[in-house]
Parts: structure tokens; sequence; C-alpha cells
């Protein structure tokens, strides 16, 4: 896993962000946090370790988006407490024929990764040309980097489906799940199969990837 500190300046409150698989944290340093806040961008899930030591914080606020909501909890469950922990487009169960990605579908985009299957991910992800364009404003990472990382995404949940019980409380709190009626990644019914008993969700009109929607990490 790697880390950009957006901000770090010894803040008293921390944003702590949990990007989805294959993102680059510059799609999101555009989104500022409240005064006093310092700004971490968790991305490139190829191995668990954080080792940020975030004591200092007094507040931490908890956004993970995607793949980030299950590699949030295998690497943060039980070692912080969190003020606010926002779920954006995904679960607990990414890899799961009724609470997240069905399994052939993300099996078929693990045997088919590449150039041009990463092209259609991205259409499918942000659903318009415009929002598309907004997306590959940016370079995008090496594609065998982003191939290890969706393979160790997958030999992590799998290794930990153990832990994977609808009946039990999700690893880490969530107080909100912010859920996309168009995504067609992770299917919002889906979605709504997990949390709707669990945390109060939101549904927005956007696809899987909706942060140009906001400014203000805030407005999460």
């Amino acid at each position: 896993m790697k880390i950009q500190k957006q901000t770090d300046i010894r803040n008293r409150r921390l944003l702590l962000f949990f990007a989805g698989w294959s993102a680059t944290p510059e799609l999101f340093v555009r989104l500022k946090a409240e005064e006093g806040t310092d700004i971490m961008i968790c991305y490139n899930y190829r191995v668990l370790t954080f080792e940020e030591d975030l004591t200092r914080y007094e507040e931490i606020d908890l956004i993970a988006w995607s793949m980030g909501i299950r590699m949030a909890e295998l690497t943060l469950a039980g070692k912080y407490t969190f003020t606010s922990a926002t779920a954006v487009n995904g679960t607990s169960f990414p890899i799961h024929d009724t609470y997240g990605i069905p399994e052939k579908i993300f099996q078929g985009t693990l045997d088919n990764l590449t150039t041009e299957g990463l092209k259609r991910f991205n259409r499918r992800m942000c659903g318009t040309r415009d929002i598309l364009a907004q997306y590959e404003a940016f370079p995008p990472r090496p594609l065998e980097e982003i191939k290890e990382e969706l393979q160790f995404i997958y030999d992590s949940c799998k290794e930990h489906s153990e832990i994977n019980s609808q009946s039990t409380p999700s690893p880490i709190p969530w107080t909100r799940a912010v859920i996309s009626s168009d995504d067609h990644i992770f299917p919002a019914a889906n979605q709504h199969n997990y949390w709707d008993e669990r945390c109060p969700v939101i549904e927005i009109t956007a696809p899987h990837y909706p942060f140009y929607l906001w400014k203000q990490w805030n407005e999460l």
C-alpha cells in the first residue's frame, strides 16, 4: 500500500481516504478538507502494510471507495476509533454474488486485464464520456502494477473470507454508505442488500466513480 500525504502539518484532525483499485491519488487532490485537517490518500494495494501512526490525531474521518472499503477493514479494523466512517460504492464483500461484484464478473476482469480491458472497465466505471475524460486526465499507473494489485485484492479477500459473514458486524463500524444508482461495477442492488440493515444509506445519481460531484470531502 502506498500513502500520499496531501496535507501533513500536524493538525488535530485527519481525513483518511482509501481509494479504489487502479486509482491514482491525483484523481482526488482537488478535494479539500476542512481547516485544521490533514489528508492522507491510500492506494496501490499490493501489500496490506499500514505503517502510519495515527494516534496523534484527536479525530479521524475515514472515507473508503470501492475496493478501498475492504482494504481499509483488513488494515485498520480494531486499531483506531473513527469520528465517522463513510463507505462509497462498495461493501465488505467485494467478491460476492449477492453483496458485491458477482464472482464471475470479477474473475473475468482479472483474467482479461489488458490495456483494452482496462479501458472498457474505465468506461463502465465512469458512465459518460465527460466523466471518463476527467478520470483519464491523469497518467495511468503501469498495467503490470495494476494487474498485481487486482490479484492481491482477490487473494486477500479469499484468504480472509472466514470473517465475511453477513450476520456479524462489519470489521469497521461504518456510519454511512453512499450508493450510486448508476453503478455498473458494484451493482446498486447488491450494495443495498449489504448496507440497508447496517447503517444509514444515501443514494445518489452517479456512476461508480462519483467524485466529480464534490469539491470538498465534507460534502460526503
